[in-house]
């Protein structure tokens, strides 16, 4: 497996890395299954093997190139190959760009493909970001589409990977702590939580000024926003509009937070928020569900597979303040309705995020591409 991998596994950073530990938990429990995690990592001076419960974990010192070039063929590919013969496994699962530099022509390879940062960056504001957004568009198309066998984490990536690759596509989704389907449930009257990577793309601005339009309308509202701000200039804004919206008591943002903490959040959230600008299949959606949070998210990109509307959730435009501030006080206000989509939140996270459920389609992928491979 070939992954950003966290210090802590209970304290991944990120989809990618919950979502890599999730497979990852869930493969180590089955028998006869030996994992082997690989990653590079910037600021190490040595490679490290670590022998963990879950896999043995090779952290490799990475080169001073970006990452992308540095895993397309440069010395950190390099250095992934040697370690890869000297393992010499049965098949090699790739995880987000680890997969750009290509499969192994003799070895069973598969790559997951979480989304495209081509469309993520193109709603930064910073122009040397969102000029990145074509060359990280090229890389992808000659990364993904040199692999044969790629699994999509969702419909819209489905769709996406179509317009750059014939490859053969099976729709697996990410997996989630088993942990999250046995919180129990203590919402705080008025709880909204937003949890994840704070950055522009999320628009947690639009959660604070719907908030303040709730609190305007005299209800008992408050708003937890765990995850770690992208940059100091975001928080700075951010926190200015709290102050500007006079949200202060109503807004606490709690910065990153453990497993533990995200945890103990779902169980006194009503309802979560996400009104992104653009997503490809969020973790802390499935999260949610799991611990029977009904989710107010926009309707973009991959959330609308995730969320079926008025049922589960609500599906709102990301901008539409008086929308999601309407759907969050249905929510918040009718206990019935919130009950009812509480239990199918919970019902449709069993059938498709459990652990059991993603590690059975995994592991029959990988018998199929090692089928195929001994045909070749």
């Amino acid at each position: 497996m070939f992954s950003r991998w966290p210090a802590d596994p209970d304290q991944p950073r990120g989809g990618v890395e919950s979502a890599t530990v999730g497979l990852v938990r869930g493969l180590s429990a089955r028998k006869n299954v030996e994992l082997h995690v690989i990653t590079l990592e910037k600021g190490r001076d040595d490679d490290v093997v670590e022998k963990t419960p879950l896999a043995t974990v090779h952290r490799l010192a990475a080169g001073k190139m970006p990452m992308m070039f540095d895993v397309f063929g440069g010395p950190g590919r390099k250095k992934i190959d040697r370690c890869v013969r000297a393992i010499a496994p049965d098949v090699v699962h790739f995880q987000e760009t680890y997969g750009f530099g290509g499969p192994y022509a003799d070895i069973p390879t598969v790559f997951t493909v979480h989304g495209f940062d081509s469309l993520n960056l193109v709603t930064e504001q910073n122009w040397g970001w969102r000029l990145r957004s074509p060359l990280w568009k090229i890389a992808e198309k000659k990364g993904i589409g040199s692999h044969p066998y790629l699994v999509s984490i969702a419909p819209y990536v489905t769709e996406e990977l179509e317009t750059v690759c014939d490859s053969d596509i099976t729709p697996i989704p990410n997996a989630i702590s088993p942990q999250f389907f046995d919180i129990e449930s203590r919402p705080v009257e008025g709880r909204i939580l937003f949890a994840g990577w704070i950055n522009r793309r999320k628009n947690i601005g639009a959660a604070v000024r719907a908030v303040a339009l709730l609190t305007g309308q005299g209800q008992n509202v408050s708003l937890h926003a765990a995850g770690e701000f992208s940059d100091d200039e975001y928080l700075q804004e951010v926190e200015g509009l709290i102050d500007e919206l006079g949200v202060q008591a109503q807004v606490s943002l709690l910065g990153r937070v453990s497993q533990d903490v995200l945890r103990a959040e779902l169980a006194e959230a009503s309802v979560l928020i996400l009104p992104s600008l653009q997503e490809n299949a969020p973790m802390v959606i499935a999260e949610a569900m799991a611990a029977g949070v009904p989710v107010v998210a926009s309707n973009v990109c991959g959330m609308p597979t995730m969320i079926d509307d008025g049922v589960n959730g609500f599906l709102i435009e990301p901008n539409d303040i008086e929308g999601i501030a309407g759907n969050l006080g249905r929510l918040l206000q009718d206990r019935e309705l919130h009950r009812t989509m509480s239990d199918a939140a919970r019902e449709k996270a069993r059938n498709t995020y459990h652990p059991d459920a993603v590690v059975d389609a995994t592991l029959g992928l990988y018998e199929k591409v090692r089928a195929a491979y001994s045909k070749s």
